[in-house]
């Protein structure tokens, strides 16, 4: 074997020179050695192919060197190519069984390959004697864990801490392994016995935490990160968990303080700015939520990060609701169609453009919206919706009938078309369609509420009205809208009492009336004009006249319809002669 002769004269200083240099006659030892040397220079110039060929010639003019089988392993794995290695590597731990190194270094390539059982066969021996080193130990560890031999990876785990207690390494592999099969009281055990060792490593803390979480204990799993944060103060890990925990408990406000605080800690996270400016957009924060969103996307470096088109996608909201279109289209238009918001975006812009009276312009937003998402039937329903509101029933009902035509059991589309039908003054045609959406669900909440409305609406039909938006009022009891529609029910109940002379009960009536329309505005958000209206005639029919013609007013501010507005002046105008004296009641 040429090489140990080689490199040790290569160490010892070279006799001096005879007076006359003799010729060197050829031998193979020789060449390898050239080989070797040609070799090794081509493998440092990264040459892999050229270095393989000279390692080649080398091994065959020395084919019991394990150090010239090992290099051409070694080239053939840099090169790519490690099933041409394998065969180097084996007749190189053939030539030296004993190597450890020779061995990892087989194993190792055996798992490049995919050869699990081949790697444990050499390894495996090697920990029966007791013999394995560290590193042997965990490519053996995650062997069995790859063949799903939990047992033997236990075993090995145990070795590994048993072979130094000091290094957590071994800790943290065992519990890894104990949750990759579910056992996870037993990993938790592992990681607290790491903590034994050393108290202030936080990762093992992280690892309990991740234990409880899959345990389904968020006390417990809260308990661990706030001791790793009293460990480690300020870890944007920990902060953005916490705070994840009490979003998702409706603890909103407890979060937006955890976020705060990261940010405190790192102005620069940019994740942690994005999820603090959803949270104060929820929370109708809309300043708070601009200044993190802008931060978000004016620092962000690469447009390829998804949570940069949702910045874009909320900051055109926030713009919207600030009434500054302009601003809210321009950074919606900057969402690519790579985006999963692209069609949120285009919708957005859609209703956007149609606020502005840009109809056109928001069926071809919408049309994006749709072609992006074709699959998302609420975009598509949602044309319809500006077809119908531009005066184009018959292009919306064509596309509602063919939504309904791919899913004709969706209770959903039905009722939709049957707004629309309403919208055109088709009743007749929209209430057939309500009662086919409670033939498919029966207790459809809108539909329910639509029927009844309807009939309070004509006044006909009262006492089956009330007990359908009684039913709806039981499916969604705080919707304001429904509660609306049975005080609407015993206002016309009590016109019809009236007209009939049946005073008192009319009068009964329309206190009931009065009590749900207070509570239909009170159970809004924000009030609605024509549930004020409403109101506005119940306090006309029970003598409170001056709340009736504040009612009225505030309907008119709130920007009803324009029909609705040209009727609702008509009652002001009236009733304030009413108030003068210069006019008899109204009839109702």
């Amino acid at each position: 074997m040429f090489l140990g002769a080689f490199l040790t004269a290569c160490a010892t200083p070279p006799p001096a020179p005879p007076a006359e240099a003799p010729t060197v006659p050829y031998s193979a030892e020789t060449a390898a050695a050239s080989a070797f040397l040609r070799a090794r220079q081509l493998d440092l110039e990264g040459r892999l192919l050229e270095a393989a060929e000279a390692y080649e010639q080398a091994a065959r003019l020395d084919p019991d060197s394990s150090v010239l089988q090992s290099h051409l392993a070694g080239v053939w794995v840099r090169a790519g190519q490690p099933e041409r290695a394998v065969r180097y590597g084996e007749r190189a731990f053939e030539l030296e069984p004993d190597d450890d190194s020779l061995r990892a270094n087989l194993a190792s390539l055996y798992v490049n390959l995919r050869r699990y059982e081949d790697a444990v066969a050499l390894l495996e021996p090697r920990f029966v004697e007791g013999a394995l080193e560290s590193a042997g130990l965990f490519t053996l560890f995650d062997l069995y864990l790859r063949l799903g031999r939990l047992d033997s990876a236990m075993r090995v785990g145990e070795e590994m801490i048993q072979a130094d207690p000091q290094d957590l390494r071994g800790y943290f592999a065992l519990g890894a392994a104990l949750e990759r099969y579910n056992q996870l009281a037993e990993a938790e055990a592992v990681y607290r016995r790491g903590l034994e060792i050393d108290p202030q490593q936080g990762g093992l803390y992280e690892a309990i935490a991740r234990t409880r979480r899959a345990s389904g204990d968020p006390e417990g799993e809260l308990e661990a990160w706030q001791r790793k944060l009293e460990i480690q103060p300020g870890d944007p890990l920990a902060l953005m968990r916490v705070a994840r925990m009490q979003e998702e408990a409706g603890e909103r406000d407890l979060a937006i303080e955890t976020l705060e605080e990261l940010i405190g800690y790192h102005p620069t996270y940019l994740l942690a700015r994005f999820r603090l400016g959803f949270l104060y957009y929820q929370a109708g924060r809309l300043d708070d939520a601009v200044r993190n969103f802008e931060t978000v996307s004016a620092n962000v470096r690469s447009d390829g990060r998804d949570y940069v088109h949702e910045v874009r996608y909320f900051l055109g909201l926030i713009y919207h609701e600030a009434e500054d279109d302009g601003a809210a289209l321009e950074i919606l238009e900057r969402i690519p169609q790579t985006s999963e918001r692209f069609a949120d975006a285009r919708a957005l812009m859609a209703r956007i453009n149609e606020s502005l009276g840009e109809t056109d312009e928001a069926l071809v937003e919408i049309r994006r919206a749709i072609a992006a998402a074709p699959e998302n039937t609420a975009l598509s329903v949602y044309m319809a919706g500006i077809l119908g509101r531009s005066g184009d029933y018959e292009e919306s009902i064509r596309t509602m009938d063919a939504l309904i035509t791919v899913r004709p059991d969706d209770p959903d589309l039905y009722y939709d078309l049957g707004v629309i039908y309403s919208e055109s003054s088709r009743n007749d045609r929209a209430l057939e369609l309500m009662n086919k959406v409670l033939e498919l669900e029966a207790d459809h909440s809108n539909a329910l509420n639509f029927v009844g409305y309807t009939w309070a609406e004509q006044g006909v039909r009262l006492d089956e009205a009330e007990q359908l938006i009684r039913r709806a009022i039981e499916l969604r009891p705080d919707d304001g809208y429904i509660t609306d529609s049975l005080g609407w029910v015993h206002y016309q109940r009590g016109l019809k009492l009236l007209a009939a002379g049946r005073l008192a009960e009319a009068r009964h009536s329309f206190v009931t009336a009065v009590e749900q329309l207070e509570l239909a505005l009170e159970l809004l958000e924000r009030d609605d004009p024509v549930i004020t209206w409403h109101l506005g005639d119940a306090y006309r029919s029970v003598s409170r006249l001056d709340d009736a013609l504040s009612a009225y007013r505030r309907a008119l501010d709130l920007g009803p319809q324009e029909s609705d507005a040209e009727k609702i002046r008509s009652e002001i105008e009236l009733l304030e002669l009413e108030l003068q004296g210069d006019a008899p009641e109204a009839a109702h």
